[in-house]
């Protein structure tokens, strides 16, 4: 709200790695990180040779160093893999209640798409 802004990067790599701590070298290792990984388009690209779009880097460098915030995430099974016998027949209702949407089977937050499940999920239960 208000003049805020949330964005996030996905970088591809194992759970559980920390940031480096500012230093006097590089006292905003996050920003340093981001700077690299996001390689303006003529820069030559980044480690993979990816380049990207000036407003990419117009957010990384709109953002402090303090509000840059490192969250592993993780896909989800749907519903329909736990043992359960009452979830095999009926694995996102029980009684009047229904799970849908990202409840019911999560996905990645890049993908925009926990809105729109369940507003297909909402149809199809009629």
């Amino acid at each position: 709200g208000g003049e805020r802004q949330q964005w996030f990067a996905l970088i591809r790599e194992p759970a559980g790695g920390v940031d480096p701590e500012p230093t006097p070298e590089d006292p905003t290792p996050k920003l340093t990180r981001l700077r690299k990984e996001f390689a303006a388009l003529g820069s030559g690209g980044d480690a993979d040779g990816n380049e990207w779009d000036p407003f990419a880097l117009e957010l990384i460098e709109a953002s402090s160093e303090e509000d840059i915030k490192r969250r592993d995430l993780y896909d989800g099974a749907p519903l329909l893999a736990t043992i359960d016998p009452q979830r095999l027949l009926s694995p996102w209702a029980k009684g009047p209640v229904a799970l849908c949407g990202d409840a019911a089977h999560p996905m990645m937050p890049n993908l925009g798409q926990g809105g729109c499940q369940a507003t297909e999920d909402s149809f199809r239960l009629g």
